[in-house]
């Protein structure tokens, strides 16, 4: 599930207390602690119409010091036009002066949501309802071995309910894997490279991340399957701000996975102006590039082109079954200093469409 946050300047200093601090020469003492609420509305294909609100709490254990960057816990509680409601409770918290890292998510969801069929040729026309009802945990452990790189250890702990299937269709005849639902449980290693000159939107650096969850009956999953997922992304500046993003993203499943947990296609992140999860398998392949430029003011202008794929085996990529997207987007920078900015793309696919509005870029 991917939310496209409209942001609202509370929202803005929220993301700014959290974050601004990382990386800052600025020996000053800031603030220690405090708590800022955090209007939410925003709308995607998924979702319809969405509001809520939560609460983020920051604080630092090293009072005087406002290079080291503040631990996080944020509250939120959402509901959507389509009857999904999310309660998230969220934290980042470092120790020894940034040297470990931990962040942890804590989820409960009750999310309609559309299936398509498994595969790189599904038909619109197959499109199913059914309702995930998901709690959920996640965490990484991470500690740093160098500037830009990490080390450490990820897992998932998830129960999943399925309801309101569709009649009639694949899921409601069985003939879908893991239409059951039940427990996936999972850890694995994790490593980033990340030396971006900014988190929300990057002028120039690469940000790489590897990890290799197995979920195994051992750790108490119903389903026995291994996730590796490879983001590699880098940032290319072209002189009077201008930026060429490029991005390669894969996820490869070995396995017996449900089909909810499959790699899908689509959404506000890759595949801009697919519906996510419109296509899903095993593997997921994609790349995009973006040119960001500024106009004036406070407003940038951006077009991207994409291009993805998901099969059941490796070997099974082709250039024939490749998919393409591509669309134009503006930018509103809310914070020139820290490049806090809200993005409204517009992304074209094959026979699709989406609108997307967020926080930050999309890579």
């Amino acid at each position: 599930m991917k939310r496209l946050v409209l942001l609202t300047p509370v929202f803005v200093l929220c993301i700014n207390a959290a974050s601004s601090y990382q990386g800052s020469a600025d020996t000053t003492k800031a603030e220690s602690q405090g708590i800022l609420p955090i209007p939410i509305a925003y709308y995607t294909p998924e979702t319809g119409i969405a509001g809520g609100a939560g609460l983020l709490y920051f604080f630092r254990p090293e009072e005087n010091s406002a290079r080291i960057r503040p631990s996080t816990t944020a509250l939120f509680l959402i509901y959507t036009e389509k009857k999904q409601f999310i309660a998230q409770l969220s934290g980042e918290w470092y120790f020894e002066e940034g040297l470990w890292r931990i962040d942890a998510d804590f989820l409960f969801m009750r999310y309609p949501q559309k299936f398509f069929g498994i595969g790189n040729n599904t038909s619109a026309s197959d499109e199913e309802n059914y309702t995930s009802r998901i709690s959920r945990m996640e965490f990484k452990v991470l500690r740093s071995l160098s500037p830009g790189l990490n080390l450490g250890l990820t897992g998932l702990l998830e129960d999943r309910k399925l309801s309101d299937i569709s009649p009639g269709g694949q899921l409601s005849s069985g003939a879908v894997f893991g239409k059951a639902g039940g427990i996936t449980s999972g850890i694995g290693p994790l490593i980033t490279y990340d030396t971006r000159d900014n988190v929300f939107a990057p002028q120039e650096g690469f940000y790489h991340l590897v990890s290799v969850v197995t979920f195994s009956k051992s750790l108490g999953s119903d389903y026995p399957y291994t996730k590796t997922l490879v983001n590699v992304r880098q940032y290319l500046p072209l002189g009077k701000r201008q930026v060429l993003a490029l991005q390669l993203f894969g996820t490869f499943i070995s396995g017996s996975p449900p089909f909810h947990k499959l790699a899908e296609l689509g959404g506000q992140e890759t595949m801009r102006g697919y519906f996510e999860g419109r296509f899903r398998d095993r593997h997921y392949l994609t790349s995009q590039i973006e040119y960001r430029t500024p106009l004036f003011w406070r407003i940038g202008f951006v077009a991207f082109v994409g291009m993805g794929e998901v099969t059941r085996e490796v070997r099974d990529f082709t250039f024939s079954g490749i998919k393409a997207s591509y669309g134009l987007g503006l930018r509103y920078f809310f914070n020139l200093q820290e490049k806090l900015n809200l993005r409204v793309d517009f992304g074209f696919g094959n026979n699709s469409s989406g609108l997307y509005i967020g926080p930050a870029e999309a890579f």
